[in-house]
């Protein structure tokens, strides 16, 4: 099972799927606020989340512009733009797993991590394919999709909760 370390964060989760489910929706309520405070400017709607109750899990869908660079040693870096601005995508990283200190970039950065985390399962017949993220230099746009598993539960009030499995 894969842990995530959210120490001192914005993110509560503690395994990559339920941190991966988190920081997607918490992505999704900066868009809504950021869309809500500026009713004369066009939304920004770039995150599709559902949840599939028949298939037990949440489907999410994920566009984020991207920029690329090249390091020091010449090799390619890439990271997402903050297509919100910063009064709506501000980060803390705390001293957990996540380093990018916007939620574009801890998006990305935590998605990577969920989806190495399939491709490192062993043998490879029996690796998940619920997450997949891909790059595109051409459009300068970072796809994510996934559909990632959960178990619901009903709470003490009756509502209905639902926990992200630690699929890998």
């Amino acid at each position: 099972m894969t842990a995530y370390v959210a120490t001192g964060s914005d993110l509560n989760s503690t395994t990559l799927a339920g941190a991966f489910v988190e920081i997607a929706r918490k992505l999704n309520d900066a868009e809504k606020a950021r869309n809500a405070a500026n009713l004369s400017q066009a939304p920004k709607n770039n995150v599709t989340m559902s949840a599939d109750f028949d298939g037990s899990s949440y489907n999410i869908n994920i566009s984020l512009p991207i920029g690329e660079s090249l390091s020091t040693s010449g090799g390619l870096v890439v990271a997402p733009t903050d297509y919100l601005g910063s009064t709506y995508s501000a980060f803390n990283v705390g001293t957990g797993d996540a380093k990018s200190t916007n939620l574009m970039g801890v998006t990305l950065e935590i998605a990577q991590k969920l989806s190495a985390a399939e491709k490192a399962v062993t043998p490879e017949t029996d690796q998940p394919t619920n997450i997949s993220v891909d790059i595109s230099l051409e459009t300068r746009i970072a796809t994510i999709a996934a559909q990632i598993p959960f178990t619901p539960s009903f709470g003490s009030a009756g509502e209905v909760t639902l926990t992200a499995l630690n699929y890998v």
